[in-house]
């Protein structure tokens, strides 16, 4: 496997190689200090299979790094790296096409962890963003204990969002049109409670929810 971390901080540009080493064996990584940087590696002859991202690069504000990226290589996975790791900003992240968000506070098991399940082609959501608002703490809470009731091909359309999908992506997979793969995930964000694909993500992963 071949790894791209883009991040101008030193220190995390010697960290993250070793700790990608231990979570996935044998891998190749090269780190990279800007988004030009990182773009051109990433279309290079030798692509990664893997990039973690970092929000706040020179030059970049927000989530500009991350669509930039996500534009030009929409099918390459994409794990965020942040300073940042409020509730927010995660799922803004989720819905912007990131397949993981681990906070740099991580411990290292913890981050560890997080890519073990992005490497397995799962989608990584941090504590912080399981945590609900205190606004929403006193809601019922109905729904997290009632089994999801989904089709079984509802649950092949979840399961691929759960990749980090988009709707063509999904359609392609399933040899079925976009507009059904939309039809479904509407069917499941009601099933969940939740209007955007970053919401389903977080409540499938409150829920410890696994589809086989």
């Amino acid at each position: 496997m071949r790894a791209l971390v883009i991040d101008d901080h030193p220190l995390i540009q010697e960290i993250v190689p070793v700790v990608l080493a231990k979570a996935l064996g044998e891998v190749e990584v090269v780190t990279e200090a800007t988004l030009e940087g990182g773009l051109a590696r990433a279309g290079s002859p030798q692509p990664p299979d893997l990039v973690l991202l970092d929000l706040g690069l020179p030059g970049c504000e927000g989530l500009e790094a991350l669509a930039r990226f996500r534009s030009k290589f929409p099918d390459l996975p994409l794990v965020v790296l942040s300073s940042t790791c409020d509730r927010d900003s995660i799922i803004a992240a989720l819905e912007a096409g990131a397949v993981g968000y681990i906070p740099k506070t991580s411990k290292p098991d913890v981050m560890i962890a997080a890519l073990k399940v992005v490497a397995a082609g799962g989608t990584y959501v941090p504590r912080e963003a399981l945590d609900e608002p205190v606004e929403k703490q006193a809601a019922p809470r109905r729904r997290r204990n009632v089994a999801l009731d989904l089709t079984e091909r509802q649950k092949d359309v979840m399961r691929l969002i759960l990749k980090g999908y988009n709707n063509e992506r999904i359609a392609a997979e399933l040899s079925i049109a976009p507009n059904t793969v939309k039809q479904h995930a509407h069917a499941i964000f009601s099933a969940l409670g939740v209007s955007t694909r970053a919401e389903a993500v977080i409540a499938a992963a409150r829920r410890g929810l696994s589809l086989g």
